[in-house]
């Protein structure tokens, strides 16, 4: 059965790829490409570089927006402006350009006859000049007044000065650097009095002032990178690290994807014409499926840690909650804070170019002013449309959720008899409260992208903030993992039972066909918005989120419970993704931080092409695991370590040497029974089990 769930999934790819066929208008159909070429170009910049060079100390570089004045009689302007209407298109009514403030001046001066006006103008006159020189002669439209300086660079503007935030980074790099040697000295002095074991750097000290001193020491943490597994639970989880690898090559691409966009274009009618493309259109519209492998990794993890905690401690303790909320804040928060506090700093100073602003210092700017919305992990209801960090939203919706599902199993501990009702609510919930949310709001029924959001990073949209970034649009999916984790827990020991109840059969069957079909009609439906019926739309927003989260359950619950020599299993569980794994949470902290640096270090409009967005793909990947190595080796995983060893008590910390051995049905009247305590995998050896909880 397990092979049926697998095979049917990449069946089901196989069907979307081929039962894909145009939907709506292609952009040849919209315009004609000869109309298009009439078009006043959209982005035209000065070249960055010349500017400085020529004019040295007294150069100044400005990014503006210029809208067109409207002129019903021109023919250029009607098409121009029907065709801007799209929201596959850019607003060609609005031209950005680029401008050389002395290279203009000089322009204007050649051509004035009354030299002294000159020196009357403003900035924003004499740019308006320049442009309207560009546009008028040439396409015989009318530049308006209502231009807009967005901002510029000069000599002034390169020399930031350095404040408090700098002073602090630099004390804060400053100390961990020296915490890591002065751990590492004194860790490796330990080994040579120990006589150079062969698994040192592997094994926990049995005293808790050396497990403290040795928190930071650079070889144990990369060995913590590729931690044995020593429990039948982690085994059969091993291939969950494949899924949250291959999950983050989707989001950087995603991530990329977007900043893409974002950037100045040379030929803007290669991302337009795409936009009219079924396979796009699919694309965009899966975006929100990335988190949910995570939701629902996460949830099932959850699950399992909670049970395995409660078997082996059957008596209810209402403190359990806090201590695991503090546990997971204790992984979090540092190295959120360090990737915060370094992005506000230093990352200011890096501003290089014409997009430096938009990129680089949009993101030091927001981090300044909104840090404390990302530290209470309030950001994706407070502030999400200027971001500290464009992904950071996950982080707190994440943190809800895992309060929420802790919270169900907390009650579900107390009063087992809830447990059905509970259930039927939260499931009952999660399909009706995104349909009733797009009846009651004016949003798509899945992701689009409007271009002419793209300088917001499509946050605009009303669809991420209703339907895509609130913890109450996400219950569903994380219910689902929780689930799964249930029924793991009770069949591991059993693990080829559950492919025989018929059950389970029909649900991965139903949930299979659930999926390809929202796959397979999610062009058709955004291409025939307009005139389907509101309640069918309604209907399709609610089984397209649930759909992937209830599919990816399955496949994760059948990975779960094969035998560890399955080869599918072995592939999916080679150490290289154990690895990969585990840097996930530095790599998605600092991933984006790479994807402004890259684009914000540009000096011209681009080209576009799929090769081109292919390479700034696998530069941002490479320098994102790269510096996401240094960052979990030096701050995840040491401040992790010395955390745990302060604030958890030592009577709850556990052996690695524990193995797992019998799990209890739970499907009794009491959550666990007495007699099912002994020989369990406590929580805390199974919170080690993986770092999947804390990432993406």
């Amino acid at each position: 059965m397990a092979h049926g769930v697998i095979l049917f999934a990449l069946y089901g790819s196989l069907l979307l790829t081929t039962s894909l066929a145009a939907a709506g208008n292609s952009f040849a159909e919209t315009f004609q490409m000869d109309e298009y070429l009439k078009f006043p170009p959209v982005f035209v910049y000065d070249d960055f570089e010349d500017c400085r060079r020529w004019y040295r100390d007294e150069y100044v570089y400005c990014i503006v927006k210029a809208p067109l004045a409207p002129d019903d009689s021109s023919a250029l302007w009607r098409n121009l402006s029907y065709f801007s209407s799209d929201y596959h298109h850019y607003d060609h009514s609005v031209l950005e350009r680029g401008v050389c403030v002395p290279k203009c001046r000089n322009a204007i001066t050649q051509n004035a006859t009354d030299k002294g006006s000159i020196d009357r103008l403003s900035r924003e006159e004499m740019i308006h000049r320049c442009i309207s020189a560009e546009i008028t002669p040439h396409y015989n439209l009318i530049v308006s007044s209502r231009l807009r300086i967005e901002h510029c660079y000069s000599r002034d503007t390169e020399n930031i000065p350095y404040d408090w935030l700098d002073v602090l980074f630099f004390i804060l790099a400053a100390a961990i650097i020296a915490l890591v040697v002065a751990s590492t000295v004194y860790d490796m002095h330990q080994q040579v009095k120990q006589k150079f074991p062969e698994d040192y750097f592997t094994r926990s000290s049995k005293q808790a002032h050396q497990r403290l001193l040795t928190a930071f020491s650079f070889p144990r943490n990369i060995r913590r990178l590729k931690e044995p597994m020593h429990t039948q639970t982690r085994i059969d989880l091993a291939c969950f690290e494949a899924f949250r690898f291959a999950q983050m090559f989707r989001v950087i691409f995603l991530h990329v994807s977007i900043a893409h966009l974002k950037i100045p274009q040379r030929n803007p009618e290669y991302l337009e014409q795409l936009q009219h493309g079924a396979s796009l259109q699919t694309f965009i519209a899966e975006f929100q499926n990335y988190v949910q492998t995570f939701f629902t990794i996460g949830g099932m993890l959850m699950a399992i840690n909670f049970l395995d905690h409660v078997r082996k401690n059957p008596t209810f303790r209402l403190s359990y909650f806090g201590e695991r909320l503090l546990n997971r804040l204790c992984r979090l928060v540092p190295t959120y804070a360090f990737m915060i506090l370094l992005e506000a700093s230093v990352m200011r100073h890096l501003i290089d170019g014409p997009f430096g602003q938009q990129f680089i210092g949009q993101s030091a700017n927001n981090c300044q002013d909104r840090w404390w919305m990302n530290l209470l992990f309030v950001n994706n209801y407070i502030g999400w449309d200027n971001p500290c960090f464009i992904p950071s939203w996950y982080l707190a919706t994440d943190l809800q959720l895992y309060i929420f599902g802790l919270a169900i199993m907390m009650i579900f501990w107390k009063w087992p008899s809830t447990r059905r009702y509970i259930f039927g609510a939260v499931f009952l919930y999660s399909v009706v409260v995104p349909a009733v949310t797009y009846m009651m709001n004016d949003i798509t029924p899945v992701m689009t992208v409007d271009m002419k959001d793209t300088e917001q990073y499509i946050r605009g949209q009303q669809f991420q903030s209703i339907l895509y970034f609130p913890f109450h649009q996400n219950t569903g999916i994380y219910f689902f993992g929780i689930l799964a984790g249930i029924v793991y827990h009770h069949y591991r020991d059993q693990r080829n039972e559950l492919f025989k109840v018929a059950a389970f059969r029909q649900l991965a069957q139903f949930a299979g066909l659930l999926y390809v079909f929202c796959m397979a009609t999610v062009s058709w439906v955004v291409s025939n918005l307009t005139w389907l019926p509101a309640i069918c739309l309604a209907a399709y927003a609610s089984a397209f989120k649930l759909s992937w989260g209830l599919f990816n359950t399955i496949i994760l619950l059948a990975l779960a419970l094969l035998h560890r020599h399955n080869w599918i299993k072995m592939a999916l569980s080679h150490p290289i993704f154990r690895v990969l794994g585990k840097l996930g949470y530095s790599v998605y902290l600092i991933h984006f931080t790479v994807i402004v640096q890259v684009y914000g270090r540009e000096k011209a409009p681009i080209y576009s092409n799929e090769l081109i967005v292919t390479g700034y793909t696998v530069e941002v990947l490479f320098f994102s695991y790269i510096l996401g190595a240094f960052l979990c080796v030096l701050v995840e995983l040491p401040t992790g370590a010395a955390l745990k060893e302060l604030i958890e008590p030592r009577a709850q910390k556990s052996s690695i040497n524990q193995v797992h051995t019998a799990s209890e049905p739970i499907g009794s009247n009491q959550m666990v029974p007495p007699s099912a305590v002994t020989n369990g995998t406590p929580a805390s050896d199974a919170a080690v089990m993986t770092s999947a909880e804390q990432n993406r």
